[in-house]
């Protein structure tokens, strides 16, 4: 990874930091670095991240006196912050060692330190109370293991082997969410839910629709692998399946503190995924089921089965499901 030095008043992004193609570019005071998806002309200087989920004006980070800020520019996938999807047009602080995300790509910030000192110290105030919440549209998944309940009770002087191979297994599907942008809201237990989120445009929910589909389908691939994998699943009398349920629309979205944990959403969509993975009886094990908002986005790219219309508690209307089978 290259790198070069910085004075008092340079500092660096660094690009892919985990990786050995990483590399880095600096930053001076009274720059704007722009960063999209081809080049671009005007003053700005440009930070080129090459992939179709990078909007062609998708971000930029303001390098002043006081420090440095990141804004999203109203891009199409978002841009996140720490694990925490920024509201776009707004200017977020930025500190030594935050990491930012765009698609694909992972951004290492490193400002200059006596810049950066003031609005640390003024965030770490604001963020012993601060709770910020906003409202974002999402295609929510859930995976659950099926009959863990069940596993734990077999395995009951061995909880540790149970607790290692859910582990192996919700990192192999936790590290396809993320290859097709999505983010990973929690562990519990033996459920995993990760969403998608991305513009209020029809085109923006289509997209995130898309990609929560592709990688529910990828998710049961590798699982039907892993279960076949004694390194992974030692369990031979109960074999891995996954339940998957598929849910869009609005939820709120927020964290506590800055430096707290991942976005967390809530709200009614949150509640019928839930209730939509609850539905999938033991005769249709290891399915994925939707709702009908994510059938009605994603029915051009893959194939579905009309399942039945169900009544939720709390929903005066029954919620439309179906199976999704596979792509078109």
């Amino acid at each position: 990874m290259s790198s070069v030095g910085k004075n008092s008043t340079s500092g660096s992004i660094t690009v892919l930091p985990d990786s050995p193609d990483g590399w880095s570019l600096d930053l001076v005071e009274g720059e704007v670095l722009s960063i999209g998806r081809k080049p671009g002309a005007g003053d700005k200087r440009r930070l080129v991240l090459p992939f179709p989920e990078v909007s062609g004006q998708h971000a930029e980070i303001r390098c002043t006196q006081e420090g440095w800020t990141l804004v999203d520019n109203g891009s199409t996938n978002g841009t996140s912050l720490n694990g925490t999807r920024l509201t776009p047009g707004k200017e977020y602080v930025l500190h030594s060692g935050d990491k930012v995300k765009i698609a694909q790509y992972d951004l290492l910030v490193s400002p200059p330190f006596n810049a950066a000192r003031e609005m640390d110290e003024d965030r770490d105030e604001q963020d012993k109370t601060q709770f910020r919440i906003h409202l974002i549209n999402a295609t929510i998944l859930v995976g659950d293991i099926v009959d863990f309940s069940g596993l734990m009770e077999t395995y009951a002087s061995e909880p540790d082997l149970v607790m290692r191979a859910q582990k192996m297994v919700f990192d192999a599907l936790n590290e396809e969410i993320h290859r097709h942008y999505g983010q990973l809201e929690k562990i519990a237990g033996d459920a995993i839910m990760a969403y998608w989120s991305g513009d209020d445009s029809k085109e923006g929910a289509a997209l995130q629709a898309y990609q929560a589909c592709l990688t529910a389908l990828q998710m049961r691939t590798i699982t039907a692998r892993l279960a076949k994998d004694t390194n992974f699943w030692p369990f031979k009398k109960h074999p891995l399946v996954v339940d998957i349920a598929l849910a869009t629309g609005p939820v709120a979205a927020g964290t506590l503190g800055q430096s707290g944990a991942g976005q967390a959403i809530t709200g009614d969509t949150a509640n019928i995924v839930f209730r939509l993975e609850k539905l999938i009886t033991s005769d249709h094990a290891g399915e994925i089921w939707v709702d009908g908002v994510t059938h009605d986005l994603a029915r051009e790219r893959f194939q579905f089965n009309y399942i039945n219309q169900f009544s939720v508690k709390g929903r005066q209307k029954p919620v439309e499901v179906y199976q999704l089978i596979s792509t078109v």
